[in-house]
């Protein structure tokens, strides 16, 4: 059986997927050893992995929230991050001396390591590969990209140098971000990555990656109401956005559903206002279960969130706090599953209003995301990701085998005389 070692960052978007792939990997007998924030070690070990922390304190998920705001920064920091884990991983993957390296496309040091010590590499992608793509995103937004990008080029710049300079050009090639390896595997609808010259044949959409199982998630007792559930979430990075609860009440006060909102920990109650009477407020809910249960799920669009609900077959009203997420509602659109309603802070109740009105009367909504949820459920998810990873491994041994069989019939030979 192998030995894998999987580099991860520890954002819930980007270990979620992940688990179930280790519980499986374990359960057929290869020993899959972890690295991430501690405060995903429980979650990680329930899963069967050998959990191992970082040597950088303050990488956890609450740094992930902070720096996700805006894609300049997650750039910077993972940059400035992988002078140090770089080094890190290269030592563990030689005392470890793995079959395999697995790294999520954004962990750099992920494929320096796999790269320095030659060996095998597999890239989980949880999101969306953009590379190559020509995507409107209009004036606005481009000048507050720019805006927040410009002013970290030059710390970048020096970063991306000082890797250079200890691994050398062709180990840092662009693009760093997502890092594409031998194999790269998205847990994604196979429908919902559009062509890029970057997705080649190495990569394989493995479909949404879900075993409720393993979310450590509270119990949830499903509502018992004829009306139709509606949830509503934005995620773990958007949360504190009370203008958006605001303005949720004031849409939906008198509608004729049920609402189920997960507000997060951090929100002030006070700022929220009164609750509506159809409304259900918990600072999180099993998102998963609810899903089940919902005729639509009102979300910030992170692609987490976005796979989840239309797994489920769940028509979405997308509404964006950052980039990422306006693409990712982009998509949604394009593909006839939900609406996107890119307003920021203007929006308002009659615009919130409107756009649930039209996923849950217009029946083409609701079919097309039951469509990519069947799509999705007949990709194989972890289990088939499982079954990649295992055929990789038997290229890899394969190909070992026959670089070296002339050697070894030496030896052989050596040694029988």
């Amino acid at each position: 059986m192998a030995k894998i070692l999987y580099f991860n960052i520890p954002g819930y978007g980007h270990v979620n997927a992940t688990l179930p792939v280790v519980a499986e990997l374990t359960r057929r007998g290869h020993e899959v050893i972890y690295y991430c924030g501690t405060d995903f070690q429980g979650a990680i070990e329930s899963a069967g992995g050998i959990f191992r922390p970082y040597p950088i304190a303050d990488l956890d998920s609450r740094m992930i929230v902070r720096i996700s705001r805006h894609l300049a920064n997650v750039s910077s920091y993972l940059l400035k991050s992988a002078r140090t884990l770089a080094p890190f991983a290269i030592a563990e993957i030689e005392r470890e001396q793995p079959d395999l390296v697995m790294y999520d496309a954004v962990t750099i040091w992920g494929r320096i390591a796999a790269a320095v010590t030659g060996t095998p590499s597999i890239a989980s992608y949880t999101v969306m590969v953009n590379e190559g793509r020509k995507i409107e995103i209009g004036c606005r937004k481009m000048a507050v990209f720019a805006a927040t990008a410009i002013p970290k080029l030059p710390g970048l710049a020096i970063h991306r140098r000082a890797l250079i300079k200890a691994y050398g050009e062709d180990i840092m090639h662009a693009p760093l971000f997502p890092s594409k390896a031998q194999k790269n595997i998205e847990f994604i609808l196979p429908s919902f990555q559009p062509e890029s010259q970057f997705v080649d044949d190495s990569f394989v959409q493995v479909g949404p990656s879900i075993d409720p199982a393993l979310r450590q998630e509270a119990p949830w007792q499903p509502l018992d109401t004829a009306l139709s559930q509606v949830l509503i979430s934005l995620g773990t990075v958007n949360n504190r956005n009370t203008h958006f609860y605001r303005t949720a009440f004031a849409a939906f006060a008198d509608y004729p559903a049920q609402f189920i909102l997960s507000a997060g920990k951090l929100v002030d109650m006070d700022q929220i206002g009164a609750v509506p009477g159809n409304f259900l407020v918990k600072e999180s809910v099993p998102q998963l279960q609810v899903l089940q249960q919902s005729a639509a799920f009102i979300t910030h669009g992170g692609m987490n969130s976005v796979q989840e609900g239309l797994y489920y077959g769940v028509p979405l009203v997308v509404v964006p706090q950052q980039m990422e997420q306006f693409i990712n509602g982009k998509r949604v659109a394009e593909l006839g599953a939900g609406v996107l309603l890119d307003k920021g802070d203007g929006l308002t109740p009659e615009q919130l209003r409107s756009a649930l009105d039209t996923v849950l009367t217009m029946p083409s909504y609701t079919q097309a995301a039951r469509a990519l949820g069947q799509e999705g459920q007949a990709a194989g998810g972890y289990v088939r990701a499982a079954d990649e990873i295992e055929a990789f491994l038997g290229r890899v041994s394969k190909q070992f085998i026959e670089e070296h069989a002339g050697k070894i019939r030496v030896l052989s030979g050596y040694l029988l005389d």
